[in-house]
């Protein structure tokens, strides 16, 4: 509802469920010693440990819980109270914990044995020593004729996932409570292209191989579509239609291996290689370039025009300028005029190339720069 000033404050929450998962290895050391001394109905207790805010431990039954399941061995999960309740409330009162609990016997490598794991879907505990467990966890007969018993001892882990109580959050209005994490998809599509698993073609660029995968290709270039489902029809016919298709080959014997390297790492991760610094960069823009238009990938000859404005000086405009009119990069050709339009960087121009030079180097250069000075006012 509007403020007497006439403006809406809006606000907002969020009512947030958690989980917080836990896990306490219980080791029976002296099993016959153990057997021998607790009657059927008593206990062990292990020593406590902490999950979801609250303290628990697990109770022990040497020869079970009661005279119904004296021939086996009984294990629960006992509730040992919140450390932030007190006096009465901490001993025997407070609200229900909800738990997720799995009992298991572990074999001699550490790991659950899976006839004897139990899993017991979340359960309520009401209050210190409220438990819950397995009365016929194993047969005692059983456990001594395995291998799970081992110089009189065996272990068992009880895994705990607690739910705690739900919570009220503030958050931006129309906002998130946590931000989505940053998409890992160029991540892991350039593990794709580092593995080599499961490529399909083969490209041999400059004495170097590079393996990768047409369909990858196909969807980020036109032409690579073309090239290679065409491949791919022409080795099917030739290999006989019942035969599977095989790893096509490729040879690339106009580009070096470095740019093409780079080239496949654009189209699997949307990003130029980080060990594109310096000069090797400046050096590797321009065929780039060359290979964007070639493969029609249109963003990566933007990036790389863009990359290529960062190194428009008084030293490479005249390269730069070419350069842009032969690749229709308007933008550096643009970075470049304003360069141009200190008369000052003319004159550095041409007393480091010479005016004989440009007229014969770059004849497009001296066409553009008396176009741009005809129009000046």
């Amino acid at each position: 509802m509007p403020t007497a000033s006439g403006k809406l404050l809006r606000s907002a929450s969020a009512i947030v469920g958690s989980t917080e998962s836990g896990q306490h290895l219980l080791e029976i050391s002296g099993y016959s010693v153990v057997k021998d001394a607790v009657a059927t109905g008593s206990c062990v207790q292990s020593r406590h440990f902490h999950v979801g805010g609250h303290d628990w431990y697990i109770l022990y039954y040497p020869n079970g819980f009661n005279s119904v399941v004296s021939d086996c061995i009984s294990i629960y999960l006992a509730y040992g109270g919140n450390p932030s309740y007190q006096g009465y409330y901490y001993y025997h009162s407070g609200p229900a914990v909800r738990a997720e609990l799995t009992l298991s016997l572990l074999d001699q490598a550490g790991e659950p044995a899976a006839s004897y794991t139990y899993r017991h879907g979340v359960q309520a505990f009401h209050g210190h020593g409220s438990q819950q467990g397995s009365p016929r966890f194993v047969q005692k007969a059983v456990l001594e004729r395995s291998e799970y018993l081992r110089d009189n001892r065996f272990t068992v882990r009880c895994d705990v996932t607690v739910v705690k109580n739900p919570e009220a959050k503030d958050v931006v209005a129309g906002g998130r409570v946590t931000p989505p994490p940053p998409s890992d998809l160029a991540q892991h599509l350039g593990g794709l292209l580092a593995t080599g698993v499961a490529a399909d073609v083969a490209f041999e660029v400059d004495g170097r191989a590079f393996m990768a995968h047409r369909n990858v290709l196909a969807v980020r270039s036109p032409v690579f579509h073309a090239e290679l489902f065409a491949a791919a029809d022409e080795d099917h016919a030739a290999a006989g239609a019942g035969a599977g298709a095989g790893v096509t080959v490729r040879i690339i014997d106009d580009m070096e291996a470095q740019d093409f390297e780079a080239l496949l790492h654009f189209v699997y991760t949307d990003s130029l290689p980080e060990k594109m610094e310096g000069g090797d960069m400046a050096a590797m823009l321009p065929d780039l370039v060359a290979a964007a238009r070639r493969y029609k990938m249109e963003r990566l000859r933007l990036v790389c025009e863009d990359k290529l404005c960062e190194h428009v000086n008084v030293r490479t405009v005249a390269a730069m300028l070419a350069f842009a009119g032969e690749h229709h990069c308007h933008e550096l050709e643009k970075k470049c005029l304003q360069l141009l339009d200190d008369p000052a960087n003319l004159r550095k121009i041409v007393e480091t190339d010479g005016l004989e030079h440009l007229t014969r180097s770059y004849p497009l250069v001296l066409r553009d720069l008396i176009a741009k000075f005809a129009t000046k006012p």
